[in-house]
């Protein structure tokens, strides 16, 4: 009965308004997408050939070396061969250098995309060589690791993007259905008769739907290439076909969906209850899928999310979340505008006023014609609060997740035991340094990492982590009280006094006496945190190769020996412990004295020296100076003496994660085995961190490392010099060139860079909401021949043509009002919900316990939405009565 060209003409003729309103609305919704995919497309590129760019030497270039006899051209061809293959065809310059193929970057052309390519495919490039021409090259150079680091920071940020082109995406789909559905409207009465006439429901099911698509297609095609053709000149980069290709195919498949599902239940309608059922059965079924998506977006927190593998992929469930939470608070918006407009209309009726009491009835007794200008406007405001606060809370964060990882504005590490750290931290003069050790200690179930640093100078090179840490507090707090033995000179000096050994009878009866072989090491600690070890021994290797003698009788000691050391020039300094130990070759028990301590000319005071907790032997304070009873131990060789003001345990600063995880609180001691060198130490926490700058994980235990040298048996040598300056890269340099064993780390400003650029992904999901919503509400000013009726009646009943346009005027404001309200809410707590996560995933590798929080430029923001809701307002307001009214109140006659 139905069917054949020329029908579907004819019936695409008559509903040509609403069709071609359709063709527009799909090409505007798949150029704004396309349009804001390929802008985040080309600030990922810049990206990619920024960090491309700052790579040098090695870590810029790949080299295969080609084997003797083998073509380094055939070589390069199978390269490119391998590369065209995997997508990156003209990302890298393939060249030849004596004999080897090399290849670098082409910064004019690498795009985001073949970055991501180029991570896997140099790794398979020995084996597609070998497949194309039988050689195996060896490969090496730096640029895969380059890329890897490119793949993680690019693949990371494509979690807020992916929530950002969400939001844009699921609005999207609402106004092309919501267009869509107006050509089912307008040929309601013509589907009715046809049915009653007896033609098949699928068929006008499926000849709507078929209809809907090819109209969609066209216009979502045109808007596709057109937005292709704006992206590739705005940003110079070729356009992605595939993005293309899926916008245009999601229009499609929306309009012809919303067609169908609209088309099936107005040609066969049921009862009233039934679609009430299915349409509250519809909203709850929403509402469950925002509940799953919103649960699992605040357990991943980003849509990239690891798989069992340990890949990263992107939940696309997760990254609509923000979206259908938005959505379904729109809906509220739209349930609470009925009561609202009653309990309104109320209040003002003892006005006696038409307006705008009347306005308030009609919208509070017709709550579906406003429900899509409400929803698409309290979608495109909560749309703008999301970006808004997105952006001030990523600019009030900037620079201090770099600032946390690093520590210092340079942190050289890897620093050999052979060469003094205070030598590198000299290297490029700066304006402060500290030195530091990281270390780790054995825990329960995990090691726990400990930074020992010279607590006196935190607050001069410690970075602050954003204002999250008070380094100058944590500093005087952490640093070694006064010893209680100050030394007033710039050198120190001291007499070991050593007992004579007992008599020792050979096999042959020959007896042998000496002394006993000590060995001494003196600790001092400077106001600035700098620990100077000195150590000497009263004996001399003396090998004798007669096979009668013992090991004992291999040292050659003194009864008496005097040693003197220079302090270096990081004072004042104070006397902070003494250490005696056995010779390695001394055989029996006995006891040392150590007297005649002095410094600058001065004798020192070490009558309240003590035994430092736990060490082995004995110490006493005598008349001449300190005397020992050492004990022969591997694990702890020395005894020591410390000086009184040397606390017993060593204060600690404790990061609160590792706290919780600990059972620790302020106040609390604990005992903990460290690694390398092997010692037991007691710790007392007396504060608690968020994190711990210049860590990997940012948790961590923060000492004093005199505070910790002294708590140890064995010599604690810094590894690390953290560094204060103004120029960072110069220093850095500096210390490269004199040192080139180590390794400094700078502040990276491309990552604050880096996660700012993902703003641009909500601002134009934004824009894109606010057009759309332009565009629903210039549709719904413009009068159907219902609305014409209705005004016209209004104005022949006394109201006159002007108050009747304020009439409708008014109903359509509140609608706007009641959107504007629900978006501004729904905002607010989308925001709460989602921005602190994605911030913290833009940065990727942001630690855990590092507050993030979220923040608003409150004027900006107020602004930007005051001004959008003047243009809703605008539009919405400048309906006007029909010129002619008599035919439109004759037409039912």
């Amino acid at each position: 009965m139905i069917g054949g060209s020329r029908f579907a003409i004819a019936r695409a003729r008559a509903a040509a308004a609403p069709l071609v309103t359709l063709a527009v609305v799909a090409a505007l919704a798949a150029l704004l997408i396309v349009g804001v995919a390929g802008l985040v497309s080309s600030v990922e590129t810049r990206e990619v050939r920024a960090a491309l760019s700052a790579a040098t030497g090695d870590r810029a270039r790949v080299v295969l070396s080609v084997e003797e006899g083998a073509s380094a051209d055939a070589v390069a061809d199978a390269v490119a061969g391998a590369l065209a293959a995997d997508g990156g065809a003209g990302a890298l310059r393939i060249g030849v250098e004596d004999g080897d193929v090399v290849l670098t970057p082409d910064l004019d052309a690498v795009t985001s995309g073949q970055a991501l390519a180029l991570a896997d495919a140099i790794g398979g490039l020995r084996d597609a060589v070998e497949e194309r021409t039988g050689d195996r090259p060896q490969t090496s150079g730096g640029l895969p690791a380059t890329l890897d680091a490119v793949r993680d920071g690019i693949g990371a940020r494509r979690g807020p993007t992916a929530v950002a082109l969400g939001l844009l995406g699921l609005l999207t789909a609402v106004v092309v259905g919501a267009v869509a559905l107006e050509a089912v409207r307008a040929r309601e009465g013509e589907s009715l008769l046809l049915r009653a006439r007896g033609a098949r429901g699928r068929d006008l099911v499926r000849l709507a739907a078929v209809e809907t698509a090819a109209v969609a297609l066209v216009g979502a095609s045109a808007g596709a290439v057109l937005g292709a053709l704006l992206v590739a000149l705005w940003s110079g980069t070729a356009p992605d076909v595939v993005v293309s290709a899926v916008a245009a195919a999601g229009i499609v498949v929306v309009a012809a969906l919303v067609v169908a599902v609209a088309t099936s239940r107005g040609v066969d309608r049921g009862s009233s209850r039934a679609r009430t059922v299915a349409d509250v059965g519809a909203v709850i079924l929403l509402a469950v899928i925002t509940g799953l998506a919103v649960w699992q977006f605040v357990r991943a927190g980003t849509p990239v999310v690891e798989r069992g593998d340990g890949a990263t992929v992107l939940d696309p469930l997760v990254a609509i979340a923000p979206a259908l939470a938005l959505g379904l608070a729109a809906l509220v918006a739209v349930a609470v505008a009925t009561p609202v407009a009653r309990a309104v209309a109320a209040a003002l009726a003892p006005t006696r006023g038409v307006s705008p009491v009347t306005s308030l009835r009609l919208a509070s007794r017709r709550p579906a014609r406003h429900a899509l200008s409400i929803t698409v406007v309290a979608f495109a405001i909560g749309t703008m609060t999301v970006a808004g606060a997105y952006h001030a809370s990523l600019t009030a964060l900037g620079d201090a997740p770099e600032a946390l990882r690093v520590g210092a504005d340079v942190k050289v590490g890897t620093i050999p035991e052979d060469v003094p750290a205070a030598d590198v931290a000299a290297a490029g003069s700066p304006a402060a340094a500290m030195l530091a050790r990281p270390m780790n200690a054995e825990g329960a179930d995990q090691r726990i990492p400990i930074l020992a640093v010279e607590a006196p100078q935190l607050g001069e090179v410690m970075l602050d982590g954003g204002g999250i840490l008070d380094p100058v507090a944590l500093g005087g707090t952490l640093a070694l009280p006064d010893t209680g033995a100050p030394l007033a000179g710039d050198d120190v000096s001291l007499t070991l006094l050593a007992p004579a050994s007992p008599a020792l009878q050979l096999d042959d009866g020959e007896v042998v006496e000496g002394v006993l072989a000590f060995q001494v090491r003196v600790t001092a600690v400077s106001a600035s945190g700098a620990v100077a070890s000195f150590a000497f021994s009263n004996a001399d290797l003396t090998v004798d190769p007669d096979p009668r003698f013992f090991e004992c009788a291999e040292t050659a000691a003194r009864a008496v020996e005097t040693a003197e050391f220079e302090l270096p020039d990081a004072g004042p300094w104070s006397l902070a412990a003494v250490d005696v130990a056995f010779h390695p070759f001394s055989c029996f028990p006995g006891t040392a004295e150590i007297s005649e301590l002095r410094s600058g000319g001065e004798a020192l005071d070490v009558a309240d020296f003590r035994p430092a907790a736990g060490t082995p032997g004995s110490v006493e304070a005598t008349s001449a100076g300190l005397s020992f009873a050492p004990e022969p131990s591997t694990e702890h060789p020395f005894t020591r003496a410390v000086a009184p003001g040397v606390p017993a345990g060593v204060p600690t600063v404790i990061t609160s994660a590792l706290a919780d995880s600990m059972s620790l609180e302020i106040g609390d001691s604990i005992a903990l085995e460290i690694v390398k060198p092997d010692f037991e130490a007691d710790f007392e926490i007396i504060d608690v961190v968020p994190v711990l700058p210049g860590t990997v994980s940012g948790q961590g235990m923060l000492v004093d490392l005199g505070t910790l040298a002294l708590a140890s048996p064995f010599e604690i040598a810094p590894t690390q010099a953290w560094l204060a300056t103004d120029d960072p890269g110069a220093v850095a340099a500096a210390v490269s060139d004199e040192f080139p064993q180590t390794v400094a780390i700078v502040a990276d400003p491309r990552s604050a860079q880096n996660a700012a650029g993902t703003a641009w992904a909500f601002y134009l999901a934004a824009a894109g909401a606010v057009v759309l919503t332009i565009v629903v509400l210039v549709l719904r000013r413009t009068r159907s021949r219902a609305d014409s009726r209705e005004l016209a009646l209004f104005a022949v009943m006394g109201l006159g043509r002007r108050r009747a346009s304020r009439l409708r005027a008014q109903e359509d404001l509140f609608a706007v009002f009641v959107g504007a309200v629900g978006g501004i809410t729904a905002g607010a707590a989308t925001a709460w919900l989602v921005v602190a996560p994605l911030v913290r995933a833009a940065y990727a590798g942001v630690p855990e316990a590092y507050p993030v929080l979220l923040q608003a430029d409150p004027v900006a923001l107020t602004v930007a939405i005051a001004v959008v809701i003047a243009v809703f307002a605008a539009i919405v307001a400048t309906v006007r009565t029909p010129a002619v009214l008599a035919p439109l109140m004759r037409e039912d006659e």
